[in-house]
């Protein structure tokens, strides 16, 4: 790795509304210097809780940027929130990102080209291609990924006419840990897709974890899902958790009222987990439990109900 700049505290300051301040290291993957004749980037472009839209300059950074970066950039758009980033192509997420990787277009020696690839997923998992973006340079790396995500907007969201008493989210095998299955809750989190109490479901039976490296699934175990002010709670007490898994835990369990006095906490929906985890593994990190034996599709069918198959890869919002 080797750092090439700094993200000044009061930038971040600015696009995080006061909640985070300090700088950003914008730190990279010493090989992207070298003296090449061409950098060639590969990048797919779908809705991100995270960043707005997947694909661009994300590449760079945190793409290849190392854990302190991908930590803090995770952290900073958590404290922002779902609903303000996701399926926004401007953001404040986006701006940090845009910021730092200017940073590392200054110390790049090689020209770079981006592809921006759009695509969806037919029936039995098909890949159906939709479009080839392209930019040269880090302003060609804006427009090419701004251009994607507008046409990624008419292809990865879908609208709905009603707020959602219950969702069925049944994840690919391609999500093989709640650490990326979490995406199943995210892209139900814009702002009036699930009705107050509504129960979101993380259909996934094959998975047996929380996550694949045993450091960060215990981490996740300990602290466990709750809302952002819960978890800027613990932080206090356990400063050096990573940021990274605080971010992922406050996505997944969504928005809570939080009371310090007493620690309990009021969701605005329910999360469930129909995997391989134990019941009581479930309950002691805060999650709801299902035997994936009981899922039926068909009992998952009618008004304020939605199985989604392909879960987690479509951006959801009501109508009007």
């Amino acid at each position: 790795l080797s750092t090439v700049g700094e993200i000044d505290s009061s930038f971040v300051s600015e696009q995080t509304k006061g909640e985070l301040n300090q700088s950003i290291p914008v730190v990279v993957n010493k090989l992207i210097l070298d003296n090449y004749d061409l950098i060639v980037t590969l990048s797919g472009t779908s809705p991100h809780e995270s960043a707005g839209y997947s694909g661009g300059l994300k590449i760079f950074f945190p793409g290849i940027s190392g854990p302190t970066v991908i930590d803090l950039l995770h952290w900073a758009a958590v404290l922002v929130g779902i609903p303000s980033i996701i399926g926004s192509v401007d953001n404040p997420a986006r701006k940090v990102i845009n910021k730092g990787s200017s940073y590392i277009f200054e110390a790049i020696k090689a020209p770079v080209v981006s592809f921006n690839m759009l695509f969806e997923e037919g029936q039995e998992s098909i890949i159906i291609p939709k479009g080839l973006y392209t930019g040269i340079g880090f302003e060609g790396f804006i427009k090419a990924y701004e251009t994607t995500a507008e046409a990624s907007s008419k292809i990865h969201i879908v609208y709905i006419e009603e707020p959602l008493k219950q969702a069925v989210q049944v994840m690919d095998f391609c999500y093989d840990e709640v650490w990326t299955a979490g995406k199943g809750s995210y892209k139900l989190q814009y702002p009036g897709v699930m009705a107050r109490e509504g129960e979101i479901i993380i259909y996934a039976p094959h998975i047996q974890f929380f996550h694949s490296q045993k450091e960060m699934d215990w981490t996740m175990r300990s602290l466990g899902y709750h809302g952002k002010d819960y978890v800027i709670n613990y932080l206090k007490k356990y400063p050096d958790t990573s940021r990274n898994v605080a971010a992922h835990v406050i996505n997944v369990r969504g928005n809570a009222e939080y009371n310090p006095k007493n620690g309990e906490e009021l969701f605005d929906f329910q999360v469930t987990l129909a995997t391989g985890i134990p019941e009581d593994v479930c309950q002691r990190v805060g999650l709801g439990y299902r035997d994936p034996a009981t899922i039926q599709k068909e009992d998952f069918e009618g008004p304020h109900k939605l199985w989604i198959e392909h879960g987690g890869k479509y951006l959801y919002k009501l109508k009007n």
